[in-house]
């Protein structure tokens, strides 16, 4: 090989070492939406717990943040136009809202709109998402571990959902799990801008989402599954969401993972009466 192509292709090697340096070095991105103001409220607390996020968890993951309307449907395409415009695909999506006082992991969305007065745009809503699409999708996040990763008093206050209600938070985690079943995404509701000691809560609600999801991230980068029967990059699972499968989870959890049996005890399945039922 003569000197000029040998120079060449040191470059193209060096060139390869550096690429493959820097992606091993990159931190994965977490993409959060929080929503805006609703019914002139004069802030919606989801995005102050989000943008508490990103100023909290910076040493193994970047945030990304985005900012959704309260609006039927148009929730849903920023949060797609959000994805798209990351420079690299996010480990993990998570979607945040406003309800009542504490936090609310979901674990399904409901094919469903049903409102009692109208988004920020002046639509109401009462019938489904996507016509001829399940009643029901669950989520695919890792919401397990990411609820094992919390100490018992921090697990105590959690409660696990079986519905992300009926409004613009329901429609925008339907719509992306539908559209996109590929991505880890999961949603949470955060408390609301209007309850007592809100500094308080937020403190336990950014403590609590900080230590979930960066055990989130930790556990979708391993690529030796502790628990292959629930969600992960390796596999297509997502959440389970109807009561035998929720009880053949508790039961396979019993003797092997006190944690894990403990959450799906919490877990109602959206063929039982539980958390926001209508």
């Amino acid at each position: 090989m003569h000197s000029y192509e040998m120079t060449i292709a040191m470059k193209k090697l060096i060139l390869l070492l550096l690429l493959t340096t820097t992606s091993l070095w990159a931190k994965p991105v977490v993409l959060v939406s929080y929503y805006d103001p609703f019914a002139n409220a004069p802030f919606n607390n989801s995005e102050t717990v989000a943008k508490a996020l990103q100023g909290k968890i910076s040493d193994s993951v970047t945030i990304k943040l985005c900012r959704l309307n309260t609006v039927f449907d148009k929730a849903y395409a920023q949060i797609e136009d959000c994805i798209k415009a990351l420079k690299e695909r996010p480990v993990m999506v998570i979607g945040l809202g406003e309800a009542f006082c504490g936090v609310k992991v979901e674990i399904a969305a409901r094919n469903y709109d049903k409102t009692k007065g109208p988004d920020n745009e002046g639509n109401e809503r009462n019938g489904e998402i996507i016509r001829n699409a399940p009643a029901n999708i669950s989520m695919r996040y890792p919401l397990p571990q990411m609820y094992c990763s919390l100490t018992p008093d921090d697990r105590s206050e959690l409660q696990v959902s079986n519905s992300a209600g009926s409004f613009v938070c329901n429609n925008t985690a339907y719509q992306l799990n539908h559209y996109h079943p590929d991505l880890q995404f999961g949603f949470i509701h955060v408390p609301s801008h209007n309850c007592r000691d809100l500094g308080k809560k937020n403190e336990y609600a950014v403590r609590v989402l900080t230590t979930m999801i960066s055990k989130g991230v930790e556990y979708l980068s391993t690529q030796f599954l502790v628990s292959p029967n629930t969600p992960h990059t390796s596999n297509e699972l997502r959440m389970p969401i109807l009561k035998n499968e929720i009880y053949g989870m508790r039961n396979a959890y019993k003797r092997s993972d006190k944690c894990m049996n403990e959450f799906f005890k919490k877990t109602v399945g959206v063929d039982e009466r539980g958390f926001w039922s209508f």
